[in-house]
């Protein structure tokens, strides 16, 4: 039996998910995403964030995307996979 906790479950999920971000193609739109969840008409989606060499630079955005309304309902940029998994428990609990 896998015991590990939801919270360690959504940062593997992230962290697979920024792993297929950055081996997309270049996009002709300039902004490459890849879709983490989605929940009822939901998606938890995440986008690269700029490429610099600063260290404070974020490495992707992540937004929660309302597909009735077609817009995001929130969002944030990450540095951190432990961070992000924190605001992916948050943006699911909205639904």
């Amino acid at each position: 039996m896998c015991k590990i906790s939801d919270n360690r479950f959504r940062e593997l999920e992230i962290t697979r998910g920024y792993i297929r971000l950055l081996c997309l193609p270049e996009s002709s739109q300039g902004v490459r995403s890849v879709s983490l969840a989605r929940i009822g008409n939901y998606e938890v989606r995440i986008f690269e964030g700029r490429q610099s060499d600063d260290a404070d630079q974020p490495l992707f955005w992540m937004e929660l995307f309302d597909h009735d309304a077609q817009l995001s309902i929130d969002g944030g940029c990450f540095r951190d996979i432990k961070e992000a998994a924190l605001a992916f428990e948050d943006f699911i609990s909205q639904d």
